[in-house]
């Protein structure tokens, strides 16, 4: 009898320590994806702030919060909040609509279209932005919105002149699809296409964990290589482009590989030695995000930008269909004699509205609306 008691203890014990295991794993899985919808909200909350009372959102910022725009650089809580409420008391008509939205790990990312006005002047603007969460937490310590100030620039008399005589002469220089109102000495410098060597044709991949493993693994390195590409590699990654291939940027608009190709033939005539470096990168399903600095010349004037990239690629492939850049291309104008001091005004006047950290060198508009001016 004795002989039959031990092993049914036994297997009772643990069948018990089986099910508190499953129990504590469950409850773990209900709690991580919790947390994920939460970071979700959170993320959504803070770009759609039509949807969301922003100051309900405080809540989940650090006391050690960073915010970054192309214009202002907010530390701290207090600084954020104080910028916040400047910013949407601005722009009190804002409306923020996600496009896609990507949470891998600790980092929400998400495009989006922002529709509204600041100060009365009226704009529209498209954007991408990156949330970084504290490891298993709420709290969020890091926020960067890109986007291009010339959109609100555009609007704006006394600088929309700058940005559309930048824009127009960008566009001479790059877009082939462009009816450019005048002649660029750069135009005879395009260099003649040369025919790819050894460009490696799109891997197939099958169903199996291998396979999805190794699809993850070749995205991330083309994904990359295709936002870093510079004058010596565009040709050899011309086969992860599908045909009907789409890219924007804030100025250009490019449809089909065969258009694409001598559009980058005039990018890199125009910026040779453009050096792009990748910082943070995602990869969800078949979209890519990576946020990079860009530095180069373009016709012969030095710049640095920081910028955002999203790509997306066709089903189990590493062919890629849609790719759009996000940066200020205020960076560039600033480096140009001529189109920096439209861009220094309007920052300038950008930060003495919503940024509490800075010395505005103008006086309070009361001051001057006292002053009847």
């Amino acid at each position: 009898m004795k002989k039959l008691i031990y092993p049914t203890v036994l297997l009772a014990c643990t069948f018990m320590l089986l099910t508190v295991v499953a129990d504590a794993e469950a409850g773990r899985l209900r709690q991580l994806s919790q947390l994920r919808q939460d970071r979700l909200k959170i993320g959504r909350g803070m770009l759609e702030v039509q949807n969301v009372d922003w100051t309900t959102l405080l809540q989940y910022y650090t006391d050690d919060i960073e915010y970054h725009c192309p214009i202002v650089d907010v530390y701290g809580i207090d600084m954020l909040t104080e910028f916040l409420g400047r910013l949407y008391g601005n722009s009190p008509d804002l409306v923020t609509t996600i496009e896609d939205e990507t949470l891998v790990d600790d980092v929400y990312s998400a495009t989006w279209t922002m529709v509204g006005t600041f100060s009365g002047v009226p704009y529209e603007a498209k954007g991408i932005s990156i949330i970084k969460f504290h490891r298993w937490s709420r709290e969020v310590y890091y926020w960067r919105d890109y986007y291009t100030e010339g959109d609100i620039m555009a609007n704006i008399p006394g600088f929309d002149e700058a940005v559309l005589g930048f824009r127009t002469y960008y566009r001479c220089a790059v877009d082939p699809t462009f009816d450019c109102p005048f002649e660029l000495a750069t135009a005879d410098a395009v260099p003649e296409m040369k025919p790819m060597v050894d460009a490696p044709a799109p891997h197939k991949y099958g169903r199996d964990i291998r396979s999805l493993i190794r699809l993850r693994r070749d995205r991330l390195e083309i994904g990359r290589a295709l936002i870093e590409s510079n004058g010596a590699s565009w040709q050899s990654l011309l086969p992860y482009y599908t045909e009907n291939y789409e890219y924007h940027d804030p100025i250009v608009d490019i449809y089909g590989l065969d258009t694409l190709v001598p559009f980058f033939e005039r990018l890199f005539a125009s910026s040779p030695n453009l050096i792009t470096t990748v910082e943070d990168e995602m990869l969800i399903d078949g979209v890519y995000t990576a946020t990079w600095t860009m530095v180069g010349e373009f016709d012969g004037v030095p710049y640095s930008s920081k910028g955002m990239s999203i790509l997306k690629f066709r089903d189990w492939s590493t062919q890629t269909y849609y790719s759009r850049d996000y940066y200020s291309e205020a960076d560039i104008m600033a480096t140009i004699p001529g189109l920096d001091q439209a861009v220094a005004g309007f920052r300038v006047s950008y930060k003495c509205v919503v940024d509490p950290a800075f010395d505005c060198p103008f006086p309070p508009l009361a001051t001057l609306e006292a002053d009847g001016h």
